[in-house]
């Protein structure tokens, strides 16, 4: 048997543990949210909500610079060192360069407003949606910013909280509007959405400690600017990810109408946040791990296959679980409206595994900070992104989008890890391609074959592939959670 590096696995586990539960409290969270959208607003909602929310995260990705995600990097090595001066200095600067983005990003929704409505939903009806949408990119910059701090000190229960109570406070602010205004309150409910997060997130980033500094508007520029040379890199692969979903939603709402494009979202939405516990756990605490550790290849392989496995075992249960009752799934979720969407959904979720091991390596190079191959790798595979939503979902509609769903993260995931290996011999080892070949081979076995079978054999088998994946996950996680000496 071999021996592993409980430490390593325990901190992963720990980590994604604690987001897990915070997600799930989320997921409920949006669950009754997405339950009574489905209810009082339909397809068509769904569809409405989607294409604002695509237009201005594209927006507030643009102009924001990607200095959220950079700035994790900054202040986590800047707090490695245990320097609180430096961390408050960093954290002033970045303050700045966020509002400053923020202003700059609200004043262009404004300017742009009549030609988004009639680009997006091909009228000039949503014009002063978008004007009064623009609060909402300013303050995606600044609960970003928030969460960001938290982030890289690694005040993980007080980022945990503040997900949790900011997720409440918009679920009571958007529900309301939701029920008395219908449509028109779509709009409203993302702005006191925006409010209520942004006001929760500032809460709890003033209990971390700090000092007051004085810092000139050119020291802000300079100290900034490290950190905005990196977000921009990170901006232009989350903007090209955000320009992707634009156009296919926009694409779709041309084809086929704004319930086609409503159900497209449903999907991605189980998808991404229902399963969103395992990349959470990425993003929030194993990026600044990874950020602190990146002198070290031998740590960093450590780390990424640590985090990687961990992420593999957690997944596997929860996704072939949900596969196999996945039309109870969505008719909990939604309502039988959204049934047709299942083909793609499934195929959504076995994307999820490769999903989850491409994350994990593709955090190295944004730790090293080699921003300019991280953009190489984000940048190269959108080549084949956009062409294969569009010519699936064309030739297959609905079906084709999660066919080309899994075919992106497959290239993507071997795209990034033969560029590790190349620039720093960082790999996957033996352990991890056994979890997961494993797990997609139980998972598209299902998947393939589960319309071969009468209702009844069909979930008998379901229920057996659940128990032997479980109680193979459980071994596993046993073994790098348990002592054990070979």
């Amino acid at each position: 048997m071999a021996e592993f590096n409980q430490q390593g696995y325990k901190t992963a586990f720990k980590a994604t543990s604690l987001f897990g539960g915070v997600q799930f409290v989320c997921i409920i969270i949006k669950i009754l949210q997405s339950k009574l959208i489905a209810v009082w607003l339909g397809s068509v909602g769904f569809g409405i909500m989607s294409l604002f929310n695509a237009t201005t995260s594209l927006i507030a990705s643009l102009a924001n610079l990607g200095l959220q995600s950079s700035a994790v990097r900054d202040i986590a090595a800047a707090d490695k060192e245990q320097d609180i001066h430096l961390v408050s200095q960093i954290v002033k600067a970045i303050n700045r360069w966020v509002v400053g983005t923020g202003l700059l990003g609200a004043l262009i929704t404004i300017a742009l407003s009549p030609w988004l409505s009639r680009w997006v939903f091909d009228c000039d009806t949503y014009t002063l949606a978008f004007v009064f949408l623009s609060s909402v990119v300013l303050l995606t910059g600044i609960y970003n910013e928030y969460y960001a701090i938290m982030q890289g000190t690694r005040h993980l229960k007080l980022l945990a909280k503040a997900n949790i109570f900011s997720a409440l406070a918009g679920f009571v602010c958007s529900v309301p509007m939701y029920y008395f205004l219908r449509e028109t309150g779509i709009v409203w409910a993302l702005i006191l959405t925006a409010i209520s997060t942004t006001f929760v997130s500032f809460l709890y980033v003033r209990k971390i400690k700090l000092v007051t500094v004085r810092q000139s508007y050119k020291e802000s520029y300079r100290l900034g600017l490290n950190t905005v040379k990196l977000g921009i890199m990170m901006s232009l692969s989350s903007i090209s990810a955000l320009l992707v979903q634009f156009i296919v939603k926009t694409f779709i709402t041309h084809q086929s109408g704004l319930s086609e494009a409503g159900f497209y979202q449903a999907a991605l939405a189980i998808n991404d946040n229902y399963l969103g516990l395992v990349f959470i756990a990425m993003a929030k605490d194993y990026f600044p791990r990874l950020s602190q550790s990146k002198d070290n290849n031998q740590l960093v392989k450590a780390q990424v296959n640590e985090q990687a496995e961990i992420a593999l075992l957690i997944l596997s249960p929860m996704i072939i679980g949900m596969i196999v009752f996945l039309p109870f799934v969505i008719e909990l979720l939604y309502s039988s409206e959204f049934l047709p969407l299942i083909t793609m959904t499934k195929w959504l979720l076995v994307g999820a595994f490769v999903k989850a091991a491409s994350w994990a390596i593709s955090f190295v190079f944004l730790a090293k900070g080699d921003g300019k191959t991280y953009l190489f790798n984000e940048l190269g595979v959108k080549c084949i992104t956009l062409p294969s939503y569009l010519l699936g979902y064309y030739f297959f509609q609905l079906n084709g989008a999660g066919y080309a769903y899994l075919l992106n993260y497959a290239v993507y995931f071997l795209w990034v890890a033969i560029v590790a290996y190349r620039k720093y011999k960082v790999s996957y080892n033996r352990g991890f391609w056994k979890i997961l070949l494993i797990s997609l081979l139980f998972t598209i076995f299902y998947s393939t074959t589960e319309s071969l079978y009468n209702p009844t054999t069909r979930y008998v088998i379901g229920i057996l592939m659940i128990l032997i994946i479980s109680a193979f996950s459980f071994i596993e996680l046993k073994r790098r959670l348990i002592s054990h000496k070979s």
